[in-house]
């Protein structure tokens, strides 16, 4: 409980303390521990929904943050950090999916699903960053940033176009890439190969 009161204090201090981002700490914190409690019950169903529940309102708080960082930074100096900051982590979610993808591959039967289940998930988490890449380009008017940021799509989208075009060779597939690469398609965010 402490830490949400020195979230709110450090959020009231810089003005980030609107009633909308006070009720999704609120909604994280209750189904967060509803969600536990159900866990416990063995309600692993209703565990499920909670959490994921939880989760989207720690990605909302999330973006509030990043869009606050970005507006309150003292120079485009600091801004590029934070876009390198996340271009790490974009990196990381890039290597995971192609370490699970490999693993896959020596695989069969069920060991290969839960493997690529879990590069699907992988490839969810690096769409949800990619978003706030995305949200951070239409907030910042900066040349070298838009640059940076762009160039950090197309190594994105050039990956998943490949991790695509791999599982066809290899006899597999995957609904979840073809629907983040389509995703990126529709955000503008276009790979053609040299």
């Amino acid at each position: 409980m402490q830490k949400f009161n020195i979230l709110l204090y450090s959020m009231e201090r810089v003005g980030l303390a609107s009633d909308q981002s006070k009720t999704l700490i609120e909604r994280f914190k209750k189904a967060t521990a509803e969600a536990n409690q159900c866990r416990k019950n063995q309600q692993y169903q209703q565990a499920m929904a909670l959490y994921y529940d939880a989760s989207q309102s720690a990605d909302e708080l999330t973006d509030r943050f990043l869009t606050l960082l970005v507006k309150t930074a003292p120079s485009n100096a600091h801004r590029i950090l934070i876009v390198e900051f996340l271009s790490w982590r974009l990196r990381y979610f890039t290597m995971q999916y192609d370490y699970h993808l490999a693993v896959a591959q020596t695989l069969s039967g069920l060991p290969r699903e839960e493997w690529l289940a879990r590069l699907e998930t992988i490839l969810v988490l690096s769409q949800t960053l990619v978003s706030k890449l995305l949200n951070i380009l239409s907030n910042v008017d900066d040349l070298s940033i838009h640059i940076r940021i762009r160039e950090l799509l197309k190594d994105w989208v050039r990956g998943i176009r490949d991790l695509v075009e791999d599982l066809q060779s290899w006899g597999m597939s995957s609904a979840q890439a073809s629907r983040v690469l389509e995703w990126a398609f529709d955000n503008g965010i276009v790979y053609t190969k040299p």
